[in-house]
């Protein structure tokens, strides 16, 4: 007969049964969540001087950039330079109108739409600058070709029927150093007349000569209303445009977004504020621990000066 296996101890019969409580015991410590260090008022500042950063980094290389544009305009010339792209103008508010009113003279229509001299929808190659009054009159010698008759502040400016320009005439050979209004002589095809302060002037050589005439003796040449095909054809020409120095003065300073805009720059000067406050109080904390740090060093013993008791000499 075999022998009965011999009888195990309570001891050894519990081990296994510790042993997977001590495991289970030492894993669930393990799990437990550790105790975060509690943050000092440097290091919330610290993030916080990086998050600042980032926010002010475009904004300030912005408003340098254009700071620096600004200051070299003239040398630049950015007054002269002007954009009309329909969405910048549609931020300002501002959208093509063509005048109501234009100068008519012979079937033609001179107007004033932008920056151009428009003649039946065509701009001229030289614009003319506030043109004061405008006829047509047939060329001595040639009654079936006209030509174009400008009046300016100071000058009189030839046409084609085309809109090339021919001459522009000025004292002398015009009698009048400022010109108010021009006309045509009445019963005379190829007569035009010219008037300063008092005394009208004709003449029928396409300006070479003049004499005075009655100014009731002549049609003096006014604005009329616009048919509307005429007013759609200027259309093109009266979009607004905005000088590029303007556009940056308001960007700089944000106006060019409305209030909106202004409180986003004040929002990126105060960011600048934090981020120097920042750094001067960090600059101060770290420089202050470094000194800390370096005096205890210095009061500690080195190994060298120890006996080997553990007793400094």
């Amino acid at each position: 007969m075999s022998e009965p296996p011999p009888k195990r101890s309570i001891t050894a019969t519990l081990r296994p049964w510790r042993s997977r409580a001590v495991i289970s015991t030492t894993r669930g410590r393990q799990t437990q969540p550790q105790p975060q260090p509690k943050r000092n008022f440097t290091a919330t500042l610290r993030e916080w001087h990086k998050r600042t950063g980032l926010f002010a980094f475009l904004f300030l290389g912005w408003l340098g950039l254009s700071g620096i544009l600004l200051n070299e305009a003239s040398d630049l010339n950015l007054n002269a330079v002007r954009i009309d792209w329909p969405w910048l103008m549609s931020i300002y508010g501002l959208h093509a109108d063509p005048p109501l009113a234009a100068l008519p003279a012979g079937g033609h229509w001179l107007a004033v739409a932008g920056d151009n001299t428009v003649l039946d929808g065509k701009p001229l190659a030289e614009a003319i600058d506030a043109p004061l009054g405008f006829v047509a009159a047939q060329e001595p010698g040639e009654p079936a070709k006209q030509m174009l008759y400008v009046a300016h502040a100071d000058s009189l400016v030839l046409l084609k029927p085309d809109g090339s320009r021919v001459d522009e005439l000025r004292m002398p050979p015009l009698p009048i150093g400022a010109i108010r209004r021009i006309g045509t002589v009445e019963g005379q095809a190829g007569g035009i007349a010219i008037q300063g302060s008092d005394t009208a002037y004709q003449s029928d050589d396409e300006g070479e000569s003049w004499k005075p005439v009655p100014a009731t003796a002549v049609h003096w040449s006014i604005k009329q209303q616009l048919p509307p095909d005429q007013r759609k054809l200027l259309l093109p020409f009266s979009r607004p445009s905005i000088s590029v120095q303007q556009i940056l003065v308001d960007a700089h300073s944000g106006r060019l977004f409305g209030r909106f805009g202004t409180f986003f720059v004040d929002a990126v000067g105060l960011a600048a504020l934090v981020l120097a406050c920042s750094g001067v109080w960090m600059m101060w904390r770290t420089g202050s621990a470094r000194r800390k740090q370096a005096g205890r060093l210095a009061a500690t013993p080195s190994p060298a000066t120890r006996k080997p008791g553990g007793n400094a000499q």
